[in-house]
C-alpha cells in the first residue's frame, strides 16, 4: 500500500520523466554526482530549467549545442513534442520517437504526456489550471459533497462533520443506525487503466537528486488515488516520502495518515498516525503505524478495529500488533483486548481470525443461557475447515446441573449431492442418571436419472429435546423420521424404493413403518384428435409397527399390493374446462394379527368415475379485473366392503373448499370413499393490472345421492346426510404488506362456523411484522397464536410469540423480548415459558440475554427460540436492522 509493486515503480518514472534517461541507467557514470538540471514550475505556468556547472554537452557531430542554461519554454499554444536524451534537447515532430529517450508532448493544459521508448507506457504529469483553488473543488475526492452512486437511503451530504471519514447522517429513515459510509468515486480512474496522472501546485527537481512536489499532490492510477500536501522522491534510494494529510483510496477503502514512506521497487510502505475505513463492511480503525510489506502482508502497530461510527466508541478491539495476511486469509492479533464503553471485557494473548469470506478453522462465538431445569448453559463451538468440500463443527456445551454435552456436525459435498452427519453425547446426566445421545443423518443427491434421500434422526429417550435442546439442524417433531429412499426417473415414469421408520417421542400412537415400499408411477399423453392422458400407480409395501399397548385393528400389520390405472381427457378453453376421468383401484392385503371375524387375505376392486368442469366469466374494471368461476364436479365410486382393511397410511382429508372436488375423501390408499355426489362451487377472483391476485372468495357444497358406509378405524356407522356443510375460503391481499386468509366449515342449516382457520400477516417493512392465527373446531380445539416484531423507536424493538390453548386453558408457549440496537451493537433480553410436551406436562421457564457486536459476533443464547417468531429470520438476514 498505497500501490502495487509495478505501480510504485511507475510513480518513480513519472516524476523523473523529463530528466535525461541515461542518468538513471544501470551503467551511470559514477563521476557524475551533481545534479545537471534544476527545474521548477509555478502554478499554471511552464517549466523553468537551469543547468548547473558541468561540461557543456555536444551533439553527435561534435558541435556545441545552444546554451542549455537558457530557459526551456513550453507554450500554452498548439502542442509541441520535446525529446530529452543523454545527448541533447531538441524540438521534433509530433509522432516521432528517439531511441533510448522519453517522448513528452505538451497536452495543452499545462502538463506533459510522456512516453518512454521502451516499454510503451503513457504517463501524464499534469499541472492544475491557473485558476485552481487552494482547496480542492467538488470534483476532487476530498470534497464536502461527494458524488453518490444511487444510494439506497437518503443521506444528508451537507452535514460534513465526519465527511473526512466518508460518514454522513441519514434523514427520514427508521433505522437504529443514523448514518452511513458513502464512498465518493468521482476521481478514481477506471480499473485496468495503467495511465498515471500526477497533479501538484509546484515542483522542483534536481537531476540525480531529489524531486519535490508541493501543494495538493495527487496521484491517480487504475482505481487508486493518493494525495498529500507534499512529496519527495529520492532517485538514488527509490524512496518516496509524502507528508501532510495523507489520503489513499481504492474501491471500498479509505486510508489517512500524517506521513507515508514507500519504496518504489519493493512496494513496502509505512503510513504513520493512520486511520482507515472499509466502506462495504462499515468498519473503521486506527493505528500508530501501518506497514505494507513486500509480500502483501499488512502489519498494524497499536491498532484498533470497530464497526461503530466515527463519533461512537461503544466497542472496539485494540491490539499491540495486528498482521493481516491476504495470502492465507487470516488476521493475527497479539495482546488483543475487547473493550466495551472503553472498559476491557476480554483479553486475548493471541487471536487469529478470518479476513475474507472463505471458510477458516477457528472458534465461533460462544452462547450463554440459563433455565430452571439446566442451570447455566455455556457453549463454545469450534469450526474445522478440513477441505473445500467437507467441514466439521464441534460444540462443547456445559450445563451446570447436568454435565458436558458434546455436539458435532460433519458436512460433506460432492458431485452427486450433499450429506450431514450430526451427533450429540452427554455421558451420565447428573439429573437423569443415564447417558443421553442423538444421531442424525441428512442426505440428498442426484445424478442423471438417479436420486436419493436420507432423513434419519434418533435420540436416546423421549425427553432429550425437552431437557437438552440442540444446536444441530435435526428433526424435532413428535415422530422423528428415519427415512431412506432411492428414485429412478425417466421422462414418463419413475420408480422409488423406500424404507421409512419413526421414533415417537411422546405418548401418541406411532405411525406405521414402511419397511420397505416400492412405488412405480407413469403418465403418458396421446394426441388422438383430442388429448388423452393415461396414468398408473403401482405400490407394494410392508407395514409394521410396535404393537405394545395397542388393541383391535390398531395391532394389525401386513403387506399391501396396489395397482391404480387411470385415463382422462382434459379439454381446456379460454372460457372454461371439462375433464372426464376414469380410474380403477385394485388392492391385495396379506395381514397379521387380524381382528376376529375378518379375513387375513383381502382383495378389493373399485372403479372411480368423475367429471370436473367449470366456466370463467371475466369483466374489466378501472383498476382491476374480476372473474366469476362456477364449478361442477360429479363423482361416482363403486361400493365395496372395506371393513377389514386397516388404515396403514390413510386418514380423512380436511374439510375444505378444494376437498369437495377430490376423487377420494381419504388420503392414502387403504380407503376409497363410496361417494355418489355432485359438488357445486362458486368463486370469484380479483386481479390487478399487473396480473397479481388481490383477492379470492369461494363457496362450495356437495350433494349426496347415496349413504356413505366406508369409515376409518373399523367404524361401522353410516353417514346418511344428503348434503355436506358449506366450505368457504377467502383470501385478501389489499397491498403488499397485508395478507388475510380464512378457511371455514359452515353448518348447512344455521351457517354457524364449525371449524375455522384464520391467518393475518402485516409486514409493512423488513423490521415490522405482526402475525396472528386462530384455529377452531367445535368441542375439540380453540387455539390462538400471535407473533410480532415491532420497533418502539429507531433503537428499541419489541418482539414476542404467544400461543394460547383456550380449550385446555393452558399456554404452550410464551416468549417476550426487548432489543436495543445501535449502529454497531445490539442487546436482547427475552423471557420464555413453555410446556415441555403436549400432554399437560411440566412447565419450564428461561431468561435469555444476548449481545451482538456487529461485524464481530454474538454472545448469548435464546436465538433458536427467537427464530420461531414470524419474520425474525428475514430480519436477521438484513444487516441494516
Amino acid at each position: 500500500m498505497p500501490f502495487l509493486r509495478r505501480s510504485s515503480y511507475t510513480l518513480t518514472l513519472a516524476v523523473i520523466a523529463a530528466m535525461p534517461a541515461a542518468l538513471f541507467a544501470a551503467e551511470m557514470d559514477s563521476d557524475i554526482h551533481d545534479a545537471l538540471w534544476t527545474c521548477t514550475m509555478e502554478n499554471g505556468q511552464s517549466w523553468q530549467c537551469d543547468q548547473h556547472d558541468q561540461t557543456t554537452p555536444q551533439n553527435k557531430d561534435g558541435q556545441q549545442e545552444q546554451n542549455p542554461a537558457a530557459p526551456l519554454q513550453v507554450s500554452d499554444g498548439s502542442p509541441k513534442v520535446a525529446a530529452v536524451t543523454s545527448d541533447s534537447t531538441k524540438e521534433i515532430g509530433p509522432k516521432q520517437q528517439i531511441s533510448g529517450a522519453w517522448l513528452c508532448e505538451a497536452n495543452g493544459s499545462g502538463g506533459w504526456s510522456c512516453l518512454e521508448n521502451q516499454p510503451a507506457a503513457v504517463i501524464t504529469t499534469q499541472a492544475p489550471p491557473a485558476n485552481a483553488p487552494a482547496v480542492a473543488s467538488a470534483s476532487h475526492l476530498n470534497s464536502d459533497q461527494p458524488v453518490i452512486k444511487a444510494p439506497a437511503i437518503k443521506a444528508d451530504i451537507n452535514d460534513t462533520r465526519y465527511a473526512a471519514q466518508d460518514w454522513y447522517p441519514i434523514t427520514g429513515a427508521e433505522k437504529a443506525c443514523y448514518g452511513v459510509y458513502i464512498e465518493p468515486d468521482s476521481q478514481l480512474p477506471p480499473e485496468g487503466d495503467e495511465h498515471l496522472t500526477v497533479d501538484a501546485d509546484s515542483s522542483e527537481t534536481q537531476l540525480g537528486g531529489l524531486t519535490r512536489l508541493e501543494g495538493n499532490v495527487e496521484l491517480r492510477q487504475s482505481g487508486h488515488f493518493l494525495r498529500s500536501d507534499s512529496a519527495e522522491v529520492d532517485q538514488v534510494s527509490n524512496q518516496i516520502t509524502m507528508t501532510g494529510n495523507i489520503q489513499y483510496r481504492e474501491p471500498g477503502l479509505l486510508l489517512r495518515g500524517s506521513q507515508a514512506q514507500t519504496h518504489a521497487i519493493t512496494g513496502e510502505t509505512i503510513v504513520s498516525n493512520a486511520d482507515y475505513v472499509v466502506h462495504d463492511r462499515a468498519l473503521r480503525g486506527e493505528a500508530k503505524r501501518i506497514i505494507r510489506m513486500k509480500d502483501n502482508r499488512i502489519r498494524m502497530e497499536h491498532s484498533s478495529y470497530t464497526t461503530c461510527p466515527p463519533n461512537d466508541e461503544s466497542w472496539k478491539i485494540a491490539s499491540s500488533s495486528l498482521v493481516l495476511d491476504p495470502n492465507r486469509g487470516f488476521g493475527t492479533a497479539r495482546n488483543a483486548t475487547l473493550r466495551v464503553a472503553d472498559t476491557p471485557v476480554f483479553y486475548f494473548p493471541y487471536l487469529e481470525f478470518p479476513i475474507d469470506d472463505l471458510r477458516h478453522s477457528g472458534f465461533l462465538f460462544p452462547s450463554l443461557g440459563y433455565s430452571n431445569g439446566d442451570g447455566v448453559e455455556i457453549a463454545a463451538p469450534y469450526y474445522f475447515n478440513l477441505a473445500p468440500n467437507y467441514d466439521d463443527t464441534l460444540t462443547p456445551k456445559i450445563f451446570t446441573k447436568r454435565g458436558l454435552l458434546l455436539e458435532n456436525e460433519f458436512r460433506h459435498m460432492d458431485s452427486y449431492g450433499q450429506q450431514t452427519f450430526s451427533s450429540g453425547l452427554l455421558v451420565d446426566d447428573a439429573q437423569d442418571k443415564r447417558d443421553r445421545w442423538l444421531v442424525g443423518v441428512d442426505h440428498s443427491g442426484s445424478k442423471g436419472a438417479w436420486s436419493s434421500l436420507v432423513d434419519y434422526t434418533a435420540v436416546s429417550d423421549d425427553k432429550y429435546f425437552d431437557d437438552l435442546g440442540s444446536s444441530l439442524d435435526v428433526d424435532r417433531s413428535s415422530h422423528l423420521d428415519q427415512l431412506a429412499e432411492a428414485t429412478y426417473s425417466r421422462s414418463h415414469w419413475s420408480a422409488t424404493l423406500r424404507a421409512h421408520n419413526y421414533q415417537t417421542i411422546n405418548d401418541s400412537k406411532s405411525p406405521y413403518q414402511r419397511m420397505p415400499q416400492l412405488q412405480v408411477n407413469g403418465n403418458y399423453g396421446y394426441d388422438l384428435g383430442q388429448e388423452v392422458v393415461f396414468s398408473y400407480l403401482t405400490d407394494a409395501t410392508q407395514f409394521d409397527r410396535k404393537t405394545d399397548n395397542l388393541s383391535g385393528i390398531d395391532r394389525v400389520t401386513g403387506s399391501r399390493l396396489h395397482l391404480q390405472p387411470a385415463i382422462s381427457v382434459p379439454m381446456l378453453w379460454s372460457w372454461g374446462y371439462l375433464t372426464p376421468k376414469m380410474s380403477y383401484w385394485l388392492s391385495h392385503y396379506d395381514l397379521q394379527d387380524q381382528v376376529a371375524g375378518q379375513d387375513d387375505s383381502i382383495d378389493r376392486a373399485v372403479g372411480v368415475y368423475s367429471i370436473d368442469s367449470g366456466l370463467i366469466f371475466e369483466r374489466q374494471l378501472d383498476s382491476y379485473t374480476q372473474t366469476i368461476e362456477p364449478r361442477l364436479f360429479t363423482l361416482y365410486s363403486q361400493e365395496a366392503d372395506q371393513q377389514g382393511i386397516p388404515d396403514f397410511d390413510t386418514a380423512e382429508a380436511d374439510f375444505s373448499y378444494q376437498g369437495l372436488f377430490r376423487e377420494n375423501r381419504f388420503t392414502g390408499l387403504d380407503k376409497i370413499g363410496d361417494s355418489q355426489q355432485v359438488s357445486l362451487g362458486l368463486s370469484s377472483g380479483f386481479y390487478r393490472n399487473d396480473g397479481s391476485e388481490m383477492a379470492r372468495f369461494g363457496l362450495a357444497q356437495a350433494y349426496y345421492f347415496a349413504d356413505r358406509t366406508v369409515q376409518l378405524n373399523g367404524d361401522t356407522s353410516v353417514d346418511t346426510e344428503k348434503q355436506s356443510n358449506f366450505a368457504a375460503e377467502a383470501y385478501w391481499n389489499p397491498y403488499s404488506g397485508l395478507q388475510l386468509s380464512v378457511d371455514t366449515e359452515l353448518d348447512k342449516g344455521t351457517l354457524n362456523p364449525l371449524e375455522s382457520n384464520f391467518k393475518i400477516r402485516y409486514t409493512p417493512a423488513i423490521n415490522k411484522t405482526i402475525g396472528f392465527s386462530y384455529r377452531y373446531r367445535e368441542n375439540l380445539r380453540s387455539q390462538a397464536e400471535i407473533s410480532f416484531i415491532w420497533p418502539l423507536a429507531p433503537e428499541w424493538t419489541l418482539m414476542g410469540r404467544w400461543q394460547e390453548d383456550m380449550e385446555n386453558s393452558q399456554t404452550p408457549e410464551a416468549l417476550l423480548g426487548l432489543e436495543y440496537a445501535s449502529c454497531c451493537w445490539k442487546v436482547r433480553v427475552a423471557a420464555r415459558q413453555w410446556i415441555e410436551d403436549d400432554s399437560g406436562g411440566r412447565e419450564d421457564s428461561a431468561l435469555f440475554l444476548q449481545f451482538i457486536l456487529k461485524g464481530l459476533g454474538t454472545v448469548g443464547g435464546g436465538s433458536s427460540a427467537l427464530q420461531d417468531i414470524i419474520g425474525f429470520k428475514e430480519r436477521e438476514e438484513n444487516d441494516d436492522y
